[in-house]
């Protein structure tokens, strides 16, 4: 292992035709002084526990150490540039570089053969070396809270890529080629300013979680009714007017969120109807459709059987349909800031936990609706009372 490494070391400094194996040595210890020389002037210690962080964090001092390890953690020492040799230390697994000041990722990042994990968020990175996206073994790579402009088009080439978060950057556009990366099972990209969906999307069919809040996207393609495996879609804070009706075909979803975290800033939806096959998701728990201009539900929303949590707050929803009484497994459900006037009688037939009408002034309950309430654990009502049951 160790000649390996020093073949290594030759290659970053020219060895003369006569050197001895002495000479070589020397070498090394060059190599192995300059690389701690850097730790020092960096104020990075010996690997140790950190309290602060709860994990270990730190450069070895012991060259054989140094030479096996695997997990290599150098966060939040505020390096601005990384060292060509730390890149030589080849038996890395997991690179945790975050909360730096890197601008870049030097190009001999790809000497990491066996690295699986990368972790280089929250820096100032704002380009990739294309080398990168031939690393074998690659599986997760977290490079969130950058200033990204682009997705290199080579990192469909990591045949091995599960896990790729790329949230809070300033990217515009998800390049075709990236979708060749057919292992990865969760894309995260919220926070960014891509105006749309590839419709390529759909090739990543063992996809699972799919974030993309926060940015400028005004339609969904037909082709993710292909996701058949995703579980998580989060799609808050875009530029929606309507869902495509393939969305029911989302066999898997149990979470979706299309509402607006925030409605005082340009991206948000303004979706006005759900499509009827919607009322097809029956894994779906978890529906957010809060901030939208939803004027109606469709019947269909009583098939969504597995529903836990229903937030359909500051809409202009007038009525709803007597199917979500259907919905025997709702708990809590938000119909705050609407334009209500009356409930169906059928919604006592729910077991909440949880009831928010509030915001809707117009609103009149039955008798029975008011006896209904005292069964609901939190029950808020208009003038921002609360009843608990």
């Amino acid at each position: 292992m160790f000649d390996k490494f020093l073949d290594k070391v030759k290659e970053l400094i020219p060895a003369k035709k006569d050197e001895k194996k002495s000479e070589i040595s020397h070498i090394a210890n060059a190599f192995f002084d300059r690389l701690l020389a850097w730790a020092d002037s960096e104020g990075i210690g010996e690997l140790s526990f950190d309290a602060r962080f709860n994990c270990e964090r730190g450069l070895p001092r012991d060259k054989q150490k140094l030479l096996l390890l695997r997990d290599l953690n150098l966060s939040r020492f505020d390096i601005v540039e990384l060292p060509r040799e730390l890149f030589f230390l080849g038996l890395i697994t997991s690179l945790n570089i975050r909360d730096n000041q890197l601008q870049t990722l030097p190009r001999e990042t790809s000497n990491l053969k066996h690295l699986r994990i990368l972790d280089a968020s929250y820096n100032a990175i704002s380009e990739l070396p294309p080398e990168i996206c031939y690393l074998a073994t690659l599986h997760t790579i977290n490079l969130g809270s950058n200033k990204l402009m682009f997705i290199p088009q080579d990192i469909g080439n990591l045949e091995s890529l599960m896990i790729l978060d790329l949230s809070n950057n300033e990217i515009r556009i998800m390049p075709p080629e990236m979708f060749k990366a057919k292992t990865i099972i969760k894309l995260l990209l919220r926070q960014n300013a891509i105006t749309e969906l590839s419709q390529y999307i759909g090739e990543l069919e063992d996809l699972e979680e799919l974030s993309l809040s926060h940015n400028l996207i005004e339609r969904l393609p037909k082709s993710i009714r292909r996701l058949k495996k995703l579980t998580k879609f989060d799609i808050q804070n875009n530029k929606l007017s309507s869902l495509p009706k393939e969305i029911g075909e989302l066999e898997s979803l149990r979470e979706f969120e299309a509402g607006n975290e925030v409605t005082n800033i340009a991206n948000i939806n303004e979706i006005m109807h759900l499509p009827p096959e919607f009322g097809s998701l029956q894994n779906l728990q978890y529906l957010n459709l809060c901030g939208n201009i939803l004027l109606d539900l469709p019947d269909s929303i009583g098939g969504l059987k597995n529903l836990l949590k229903l937030n359909l707050a500051n809409n202009k929803l007038d009525t709803l349909p007597v199917s979500i009484a259907n919905l025997a497994n709702l708990r809590d459900l938000d119909l705050s800031m609407n334009h209500l006037k009356k409930l169906p009688e059928e919604i006592t037939n729910l077991t909440l936990l949880r009831l928010d009408i509030s915001g809707n002034p117009d609103l009149e309950l039955t008798p029975k609706q008011q006896e209904w309430l005292s069964t609901i654990q939190i029950a808020r009502l208009n003038g921002g009372t609360d009843i608990a049951g």
